[in-house]
């Protein structure tokens, strides 16, 4: 990104064979589309439908495996727009530095000369524009548009202008464009989205530590309870004799789905279910005349949503627990928790796989 804006600026800068830039090229370039930029961000940021053209953009094959794992890491943990708004200001942080760069690059070892053209506009147009554009840098006298400059910088190819040579004094004003309009927005955004995506990780470890807590409390409770409960016992299989289909009810890693699929057989479909998936492909699923293996993490809690999907079907469930692209063992507490929901789901059977591990 850096290369990209450093390559591009430079082309745009470096004007033509006698060192002409045309000062409205820059403002669009400097001024109108890092303002566009921060609008369709904000909109994004605030768009219900932005999540559904990410997802979109991550299904594409061209994304490596590992990538999609993480991403995926990070949407289980409700992370994923903290930290894709987090790299997008980085990005665009990049490309504006890339471009301040390439300015002052240009500066040093050419000789730049600043002009405007235009057929319908003049002076007296442009000068309030470029006033309003200042304003922000209003107590740095050096950087502000004059009148009298404005009408020396205009060339024309019907009438020779012998001020241009006083145009150059433009570069201040174009430098603090990009650092108002371009650098200190981005930096400003990347600055938040940085804290937004730590606060976000912080809740999320909170958030494990409590439910943690919880299950370790309910865990003690039926202890001691007299006499013991009787659970669903757990039923180990090596593989799946009939066609099966997955339901994946949480973002399982690509990786992880094959060593699994290694392990038990091939599914004849997977119906991807994590997250706000669509209700027509939950009805799908559960019509679906196959046998069903239902896959959830096993560090999470059975909800009702859940619950609610398991009594319109049957089939076998299984907890799976997984630290980046290797299986682990399920901790006991959990398996216990899994043990008295399924207890109460007539028509599914808990179910682990023999040498996942």
């Amino acid at each position: 990104m850096f290369c990209l804006a450093l390559f591009s600026t430079t082309a745009i800068i470096s004007g033509d064979q006698y060192g002409r830039v045309n000062l409205l090229y820059l403002l669009l370039l400097f001024v109108a589309w890092p303002l566009l930029s921060l609008l369709f961000t904000l909109v994004l940021a605030v768009s219900k439908s932005s999540a559904n053209s990410i997802s979109s953009l991550l299904a594409l094959p061209i994304w490596p495996r590992a990538w999609k794992d993480a991403l995926s890491q990070l949407k289980r943990d409700d992370l994923q727009p903290a930290w894709l708004f987090c790299q997008s200001q980085k990005m665009a942080l990049i490309f504006s530095f890339g471009c301040i760069t390439a300015f002052v690059f240009v500066l040093l070892f050419n000789d730049v000369t600043f002009i405007w053209r235009s057929t319908l506009l003049r002076a007296e147009h442009v000068f309030p524009v470029l006033q309003f554009i200042s304003i922000p840098w209003l107590p740095l006298e050096s950087a502000q548009p004059l009148m009298g400059l404005v009408e020396a910088s205009r060339d024309s190819r019907l009438q020779l202008n012998d001020q241009l040579s006083s145009a150059s004094s433009w570069w201040r004003y174009v430098l603090m464009a990009q650092i108002v309009y371009s650098l200190l927005p981005r930096l400003l955004l990347f600055f938040w989205g940085t804290k937004k995506l730590a606060s976000a990780i912080a809740s999320v470890a909170r958030s494990k530590v409590n439910s943690e807590r919880q299950l370790k409390h309910l865990y003690e409770q039926q202890q001691m309870q007299k006499p013991p409960q009787q659970f669903t016992k757990m039923q180990y299989v090596s593989t799946f004799a009939e066609p099966f289909v997955i339901l994946n009810w949480t973002s399982l890693p690509e990786a992880l789905q094959d060593k699994l699929s290694a392990v038990i057989g091939v599914p004849e479909h997977i119906y991807q279910l994590a997250g706000n998936c669509d209700l027509q492909l939950e009805l799908q699923a559960q019509r679906d005349s196959r046998a069903k293996l239902l896959i959830v993490a096993a560090w999470e809690p059975p909800m009702g949503e859940l619950q609610d999907f398991m009594a319109q079907c049957q089939g076998v469930l299984m907890p799976l627990d997984w630290n980046a692209e290797q299986f682990t063992a399920l901790n006991e507490l959990h398996l216990e928790e899994w043990r008295r929901f399924c207890q109460s789901q007539v028509h599914w059977q808990l179910q682990q796989p023999q040498g996942l591990i």
